[in-house]
């Protein structure tokens, strides 16, 4: 190490990674204990890897996992090796958030419910990577004596603080909502309700009375996207049906479009315009709502005759109305 970065090393630079370490571990560990976690973008050649990391036990174990590897970084203990495994913990951070960015996610997942880009978070473990490469340490590679005084610090601190926070992370229950899908309540009282509009068919479309279109869609043909600014699919799906909705408004036996969007709404969406053939809507915030795909409902009346199987497949739409001309 050059005289430059003496006076700053890994001695000092580990209270840093664990700092981060603690934050990511705590905003995870709301999100557990809250709501669900967000599906995974569908699609992507990384899909399969990134569902298995979004598995909730899983995400359960990297919060107490992370929280046991900050308090050894304050501890000290093992300082070589501990430097050699935040190395490469924070080499496998980026590569995940690098696939995430790569998919399409909205946000790399590492903060819980606080949304920053994938792009942005691998930016940042490559330069924690390459701080670490600065701030090296010599591995030892004889096993030094333990302090066992500072061991089992660690591990009455890390009890102390997983195990309530495991049982708030476990308190999340599910049951069927009647009306919309499954209803989870979080630790905080809170409900969030998955929609599952693949069993609304033949049903009244209910989910009108929590949105801004009461008595809009009431009468008439109307194709119904539900969506979330939050996905690449849905973001293809918007524009898909933007321009169906173009074609369609030439076609007096076609339906009209309206698209509904879930919260977080889109912010600093571009205004309209006037002649825009579709019909926007947003759902309330009475509760958090989720949605794991786009979905396309066709509602006559107010009542959900079909929900399509595919609704990225707007060429199929084309063709029934086609032959109904």
């Amino acid at each position: 190490m050059n005289e430059n970065t003496s006076r700053f090393g890994f001695a000092q630079f580990r209270f840093v990674i664990a700092a981060v370490l603690l934050i990511a571990a705590g905003l995870k560990a709301y999100q557990l204990a809250t709501a669900p976690l967000p599906p995974v973008v569908q699609g992507s050649l990384f899909t399969p890897f990134l569902e298995l990391l979004n598995n909730r036990h899983l995400q359960m174990f990297v919060v107490v996992g992370e929280i046991l590897f900050a308090l050894v970084l304050i501890s000290g203990l093992w300082r070589s090796w501990i430097w050699l495994l935040s190395l490469l913990c924070f080499t496998a951070f980026t590569f995940v958030s690098v696939m995430k960015g790569i998919s399409g996610e909205a946000s790399c997942g590492c903060f819980g419910t606080v949304t920053v880009n994938p792009w942005l978070t691998a930016t940042f473990d490559v330069a924690i990577v390459g701080l670490l490469l600065i701030f090296r340490e010599r591995i030892d590679w004889k096993v030094s004596a333990l302090d066992g005084k500072k061991v089992l610090t660690v591990l009455l601190v890390w009890l102390v603080l997983a195990i309530p926070i495991l049982f708030a992370m476990l308190s999340l229950k599910q049951q069927p909502h009647a009306t919309f899908g499954t209803e989870t309540v979080g630790a905080d009282g809170r409900k969030t309700i998955t929609l599952e509009p693949e069993k609304w068919a033949n049903e009244d479309f209910a989910l009108l009375e929590h949105t801004d279109l009461k008595g809009r869609l009431d009468r008439g043909v109307w194709l119904v996207l539900l969506h979330t600014h939050t996905c690449s699919s849905c973001q293809e799906s918007v524009r898909l049906y933007r321009e169906l909705a173009a074609e369609f408004a030439q076609n007096e036996t076609a339906p009209k479009i309206a698209m509904i969007e879930l919260p977080p709404y889109e912010k600093d969406k571009a205004m309209k315009n006037m002649d825009d053939p579709v019909l926007y809507g947003k759902l309330d915030k009475s509760h958090r709502w989720r949605i794991l795909s786009p979905a396309v409902l066709l509602v006559d009346n107010r009542k959900v005759q079909n929900i399509f199987d595919n609704p990225l497949d707007t060429n199929l739409i084309r063709a029934i109305w086609r032959n109904k001309k």
